[in-house]
Parts: structure tokens; sequence; C-alpha cells
């Protein structure tokens, strides 16, 4: 199963040690997903961890090391003015990154911008999802 998380999971997963979206890294170190991201989930995410919490960028240097990530970054301006035309502009690069990457899923905790609007994941074909909704298919 590939999945692309984004800013929202991958924070959670740095900053809290037990949950959904570690268990998804976890999931990822043995081998039962594939992680997929982009390099823009990657900055984010580094930003986000300078700014609230910067002792854990060690860990988030050492995870995205150990798990070698799938790291989409060839996205063209085409591809995201496309998804910004369903989506809220800000997560345009997200939507885009996962339709490139032909994720099985798009997990992110963002209800308002992602989960919620039902056009997002039918205009843009991909299964939207919170961590939770991965972990429980796995279990299956």
């Amino acid at each position: 199963m590939r999945i692309f998380i984004d800013t929202s999971v991958l924070f959670s997963a740095i900053f809290s040690s037990n949950g959904y979206a570690r268990d998804l890294l976890h999931l990822a170190g043995e081998g039962k997903v594939t992680l997929v991201l982009s390099r823009d989930v990657l900055n984010e995410t580094e930003r986000n961890l300078l700014k609230k919490s910067p002792g854990k960028i060690p860990l988030f240097t050492t995870l995205i090391a150990v798990l070698e990530p799938e790291i989409i970054e060839d996205l063209t301006a085409q591809e995201v003015a496309v998804a910004a035309e369903y989506t809220a502009l800000k997560d345009a690069p997200i939507v885009a990154a996962a339709i490139k990457s032909r994720v099985d899923y798009l997990v992110t905790f963002d209800h308002k911008d992602l989960l919620g609007p039902p056009q997002v994941a039918e205009k843009s074909g991909l299964k939207i999802v919170r961590p939770e909704t991965v972990i429980r298919q796995l279990g299956d």
C-alpha cells in the first residue's frame, strides 16, 4: 500500500511518540506501507518543528533518513494549477503531488480543507483519509 502523508500527519508522528500518525511511520519502517512525501511536506514540517519544537529536529532528520520515503519533487505549475481549481491554494501542491505519486491514500488530519470538502476527493480521484483509516485497513 502506498500512502502520501501531509504535514499534519508527519508533524504529529514526530511530535508525539504514540498515536495513529506514529503508527504509520512504524508500518513504513516495517515495510508494510510505502511512505510518499513531497518536498513541500518536508519543508513545511521542518519549519513548523523549528517554530514549535526545535528539539525534535534531530528525530525528524533521523526518521526521514531511516524510512527513506519516496519524495515527489518535480511538480509542474500546471499540475498545481489544476489541483487549485478544487482545493485551497495552500493545499494544491499537496493534492497535486499525491495525484502524481499514484498513492492508495492521501492521509491527513486537515478536515477543513482536505477531508471535509467532497469535491477534493471527487475531482482528484484520491481517497483522502485520516491515519486510523489506513491502520484499520491494514488490520483487516
